[in-house]
């Protein structure tokens, strides 16, 4: 018997991107997942078209732009620009690099400021996503084609009439993609930051973040350790001027295939590999999810 015409594993941003945009097409989705949210529940996500310290434009930003914009604030409220303080002399192969793209923005004086960027809280967009879908809390364990195996007390199992693999880390051998997985920390800090701003590590909302740790073959469950917090407490020192005090860490996996995200698979497609730009892209792919269904 088939569960549901569409199933979705993984219930992160770009599982429940997905679920919610067949939902409103009017497929039958269900989505299967261990936890709400899985690694996508860091505190607050930056929407940042240009990344890194060498001011790298992500590819198909301004698509992804175009439809963050057009499907977030729907849900949650997305605050507006981010600041990036470029040092003046790294400034010339910026704006080369941004040159005939069509990303608002602004050269300020203490760096350049991404208008269409922007931040939002991540709790209260996953909750308000899973709204109205009809998911199950299970870890899958095993997937072959279109059945799903579900770890369960009594063994189960589902089956579609499509798989859509959506999760993260955690979940990347069910589909044997390969990838890469970088652990990584946030800090929860006492002071809000409601201008977002990014420069090796990034501040916005209650949130300090970032990861110099190398890139891991398989994944193994991260936890915050001393040298992250006090590489991330140097780094806001030289972002703000100052070491925000903080009472919480996070700690996750991201997985990355480089610009692979959307592929078939046996018995539907994976869209998963996002690494740390999920939340930028998730909007955007999951309508080409929807385009490949059609």
């Amino acid at each position: 018997m088939v569960a549901a015409e569409v199933v979705v594993i993984g219930a992160g941003i770009a599982g429940l991107c997905a679920a919610r945009v067949l939902h409103e097409a009017g497929k039958e989705v269900l989505v299967v997942a261990r936890e709400l949210g899985e690694a996508s529940r860091v505190p607050e996500a930056l929407l940042n078209p240009v990344r890194g310290k060498r001011g790298s434009v992500a590819p198909e930003a301004e698509e992804a732009l175009a439809a963050l914009w057009d499907f977030y604030p729907r849900f949650v409220p997305v605050q507006k620009g981010i600041l990036r303080p470029v040092p003046p002399a790294h400034r010339p192969a910026w704006k080369e690099k941004l040159k005939g793209r069509g990303i608002p923005h602004q050269w300020l004086g203490e760096g350049l400021y991404l208008e269409s960027a922007g931040w939002l809280e991540t709790t209260p967009l996953l909750h308000r996503l899973a709204q109205g879908l009809e998911v199950i809390y299970a870890e899958v364990e095993r997937l072959e084609g279109r059945t799903l195996h579900l770890c369960t007390p009594a063994p189960a199992t589902l089956s579609a009439g499509l798989v859509v693999y959506a999760g993260g880390a955690s979940g990347a051998h069910l589909v044997g993609l390969g990838g890469r997985f970088t652990p990584g920390s946030v800090l929860h800090t006492l002071e809000h930051f409601p201008q977002a701003r990014a420069y090796g590590v990034y501040v916005a909302g209650h949130s300090l973040g970032g990861s110099y740790l190398p890139h891991w073959s398989s994944y193994t469950p991260h936890q915050t350790q001393p040298a992250e917090v006090e590489w991330l407490l140097a780094e806001a020192e030289k972002l703000l001027g100052y070491r925000p005090r903080w009472d919480a860490s996070w700690a996750g996996v991201r997985y990355r295939l480089d610009r692979h995200y959307l592929r078939p698979i046996p018995g539907g497609y994976a869209l998963t590999g996002f690494g740390s730009a999920a939340y930028f892209y998730a909007p955007l792919y999951a309508h080409r999810l929807l385009q490949q269904i059609n």
